[in-house]
């Protein structure tokens, strides 16, 4: 069984790939524009931060300007563990030089620019926190919390004209291959699921149902894009530690349908698709496309 850490570090390169470039970049640009019209550092906070692979790619992917001072919350404090360890190789990897200060703040400085990050990381409830932030990240979460509260919640988060960024925000559709003859009834099953039964809130539509409430919230919406997961092997073997994500993903499907009784699913029905899958994955065979969408949403002015 995978946890929540290996689950996450393995799915670093999968959101790499994944993630939609031009909204990205506007969401780049819009960080970069807040830094230099301000005489202060750059304060972003990352709801779900999950092992910290949201930092170490704003380190290896850009150079924003000045410093930024960036505060990390997961509820599981597991995975803010993982964060803190990992970090320093991960920002040291981007060509960054890092310290760990008494109080835990991780420094990293790039030496050949003015980059500065002022990492925080904390346990906490995300929807609960109190800041003055110019961006939200909130990457793979806005499916798995009720939106509405979440959209208030940072809402009150942000400064006037501040961004939420929401990439591989789930939008409702989970494919595998080669094709299995239970295919369509499973995933159907699997996102009824996350609407009705399971124990936390969430949707399997969060992407689109998130578009249309952000206004109701105070919010403007700059820039969307698919962000769709693919995995797939490359000459029978998955890259990096990508066959872990899907021993993960087909775990917490088989749980989800577990929940179901008999007259809905039969349990030979679901214990024959995922043995199918799990053989299809252990000879580089499985392959994977799941739908998201990237959002950036600006604050908008108070009237």
């Amino acid at each position: 069984m995978t946890d929540a850490v290996e689950y996450l570090t393995a799915k670093r390169t999968v959101d790499d790939r994944a993630l939609n470039r031009r909204v990205w970049d506007r969401f780049v640009a819009a960080l970069d524009a807040t830094a230099r019209r301000t005489d202060r550092p750059l304060r972003i906070v990352e709801v779900g931060t999950g092992v910290g692979s949201m930092i170490a790619r704003l380190a290896d992917w850009e150079t924003l300007s000045g410093t930024v001072s960036y505060r990390a919350v997961d509820v599981d404090e597991t995975c803010i563990a993982a964060a803190r360890d990992r970090l320093p190789e991960w920002l040291a990897a981007a060509g960054y030089e890092t310290e760990t200060t008494a109080d835990g703040v991780i420094v990293a400085t790039d030496a050949t620019t003015t980059a500065r990050f002022e990492i925080v990381l904390e346990v906490a409830d995300a929807r609960s926190i109190v800041d003055e932030a110019d961006a939200v990240i909130a990457a793979a979460f806005l499916d798995i919390v009720d939106p509405d509260r979440t959209l208030r919640a940072i809402r009150g988060m942000l400064r006037e004209g501040g961004f939420l960024y929401a990439p591989c925000t789930f939008d409702g559709a989970t494919h595998f291959s080669p094709a299995h003859p239970s295919d369509d009834r499973i995933e159907r099953l699997y996102h009824r699921h996350m609407d009705e039964l399971r124990d936390r809130p969430g949707s399997s539509r969060a992407a689109r149902e998130v578009l249309e409430r952000a206004p109701e919230h105070g919010y403007d919406v700059d820039a969307v894009g698919s962000g769709d997961w693919v995995v797939r092997p490359r000459d029978g073997t998955y890259p990096h530690a990508e066959g872990r994500f899907l021993d993960h993903l087909l775990e917490t499907i088989d749980g989800a349908l577990a929940d179901y009784p008999a007259d809905v699913l039969d349990p030979a029905v679901r214990a024959a698709w995922i043995d199918a899958r799990r053989d299809q994955r252990s000879r580089g065979e499985l392959r994977l496309v799941s739908h998201h969408l990237d959002l950036l949403a600006r604050v908008r002015p108070d009237e």
